[in-house]
This record gives structure tokens, C-alpha cells and sequence, in this order.
């Protein structure tokens, strides 16, 4: 019955568990990057594949969301930045509209954060969950590579900013909604719940630094792809 149930022990950082939910990770993207020209040849084929994969996990998690932990509102949601990311990757894959690319490209960094920083993962290939979000993850990094690799999307300034605005609104929203359901865990924003460091800090403040961070990580992102953003970014430096 531990395989279903909620109340169980997360896994732990850098514990075995940890290493193998890393080591998992970079294998797949190992295997994407070798397998990129295949891919590519076969591109119809594997983004079916993708879809399926992911539209599969994605039910998984769900119904065992609804029917073991009767849809919590404090995380039964899907208002993780990985799930958010891959209903977002779901919607691609059905729709194939590519105003949505942006925001997969740059959300593949939440699934980097979560797979170093494992704060509520369940048991690793013990627990039914535990598959869902090693499988979770390692798609968001699948699609981050598929459209950049595969699509040859190359990232702007301009949908920098604008998915940086997208963040802002996302976090303006679920930030007040962690305490209107009681304590929810969305987004490492409570200091009791689950955030990282900085517990001290006001929420503001905690969310402030975060987004800078996390649009410095935007930036380098950016222009490891637009020639434009270097320039400028080394003109600043000068």
C-alpha cells in the first residue's frame, strides 16, 4: 500500500535516491543529444511519442492525486512550475503552436531545480509518484532540447522578456493562494513549508531575489543563442 499513500518519507538530498534521480536524468539527456540526427529523421514519430508519454504520466499523477490525497489544494493542484510546465508541454505536442515554445525553453530550468533540489519527491521507484516525477522531469528537459535541437528554436530578447513577465504574473497568483488554502507549497514561497534558504526573509523579498536569479538565468540562456544579447551584455561589462 506504500506504493499509493501520501504520508510517506520524501527523498532526501544527495541521499542514494538523490543520486539516482540525477544520474537518470543526465542518461536521458545523453541518449537525446546522441540520438539527436535520429530524431530528427523520425520527428512525427517521436513527438507522438513524447505526448504519449508525457499525457500518460500526466493522468497517472492525477488520478492517484484525486483518489489518495482527495485533490489537496495545498498540492494536489497543478500549480507546480513542472506541472505547470508540462500542461504547457501537453498543449504543445496536441497543438503544435509554437507561441507556447518560449515558455517550454525557458521552464526547462525548473526541472534542473527540482531534480538538484528534490524538496517533496516521494520514494524513487518505490512509490507510484516517484516514478511520475522522475519520468515529469526528465520530459521537461526532453522538451527543452526537442525544441531547441529538433525545431531549431533559437531564443530573443523579446520572448525573454515577455516569458519573464508570464513568471511574474504566475508567481503574483500562486504566492497569495499558498495561504488562502492553508499553507500550500507551490513554489518554495512559505519559509514553513518547504522554501530552501532565506527563511527569514519576508515573502516579498524571497520572491524578488528569486526572480532576479532566475532572470539572470534567462539572460545567459538568451545569449548563449542571440548574438544581440551578447553584444549588449558585453558593451555593459565594458
Amino acid at each position: 500500500m506504500e506504493f499509493f499513500i501520501d504520508d510517506v518519507p520524501r527523498v532526501q538530498l544527495f541521499g542514494i535516491e538523490h543520486f539516482f534521480y540525477i544520474g537518470f536524468a543526465v542518461l536521458a539527456v545523453v541518449w537525446f543529444i546522441s540520438h539527436q540526427t535520429t530524431i530528427k529523421k523520425n520527428q512525427i514519430s517521436y513527438h507522438r511519442l513524447f505526448l504519449w508519454i508525457t499525457l500518460v504520466t500526466t493522468i497517472v499523477f492525477y488520478t492517484w492525486s484525486l483518489i489518495f490525497t482527495g485533490f489537496a489544494l495545498t498540492n494536489g493542484l497543478p500549480l507546480h512550475a513542472c506541472r505547470i510546465s508540462t500542461l504547457v508541454s501537453l498543449y504543445f505536442y496536441f497543438t503544435k503552436d509554437s507561441r507556447v515554445i518560449p515558455f517550454l525553453f525557458y521552464s526547462g530550468f525548473f526541472a534542473l531545480f527540482a531534480i538538484l533540489y528534490p524538496s517533496n519527491v516521494h520514494p524513487l521507484y518505490t512509490h507510484l509518484v516517484g516514478y511520475t516525477a522522475q519520468i515529469t522531469h526528465i520530459m521537461i528537459l526532453m522538451n527543452w532540447l526537442y525544441i531547441v535541437l529538433i525545431l531549431g528554436y533559437r531564443p530573443t530578447i523579446k520572448d525573454m522578456n515577455q516569458t519573464a513577465l508570464v513568471f511574474i504574473a504566475m508567481l503574483l497568483l500562486i504566492w497569495p493562494f499558498n495561504y488562502l488554502v492553508g499553507g500550500g507549497e507551490y513554489f518554495y514561497i512559505i519559509s514553513e513549508v518547504n522554501r530552501p534558504f532565506l527563511k527569514e526573509l519576508p515573502d516579498i523579498l524571497f520572491l524578488s531575489i528569486m526572480f532576479g536569479l532566475f532572470y539572470i538565468v534567462m539572460m545567459i540562456k538568451t545569449a548563449a543563442f542571440d548574438p544581440v544579447l551578447r553584444s549588449r551584455l558585453k558593451i555593459t561589462q565594458q
